[in-house]
């Protein structure tokens, strides 16, 4: 992406871009996370759906690691 200097007499509002909305998804409210045990609540929509907002894991990469080695878990 190239930024372009204007002249703030020469800007309109075509060239004004709008910010990207952020859409949250709910799905993964309630989703309890395997590293830290923490439940994911609705309010918690500062992190990405595909992370933990408490410990930053990402859920899906702890399920797999979980599943391939499911005995190393439990000796923890």
């Amino acid at each position: 992406m190239q930024t372009k200097k204007f002249n703030i007499d020469e800007l309109t509002l075509e060239e004004i871009q709008p910010r990207q909305v952020v859409q949250h998804d709910p799905s993964n409210v309630g989703r309890k996370c395997l590293k830290c045990e923490h439940v994911r609540l609705a309010s918690e929509n500062h992190a990405p759906s595909y992370e933990c907002p408490k410990c930053g894991a990402v859920y899906e990469k702890v399920e797999q690691l979980v599943t391939a080695n499911p005995l190393d878990r439990l000796s923890r």
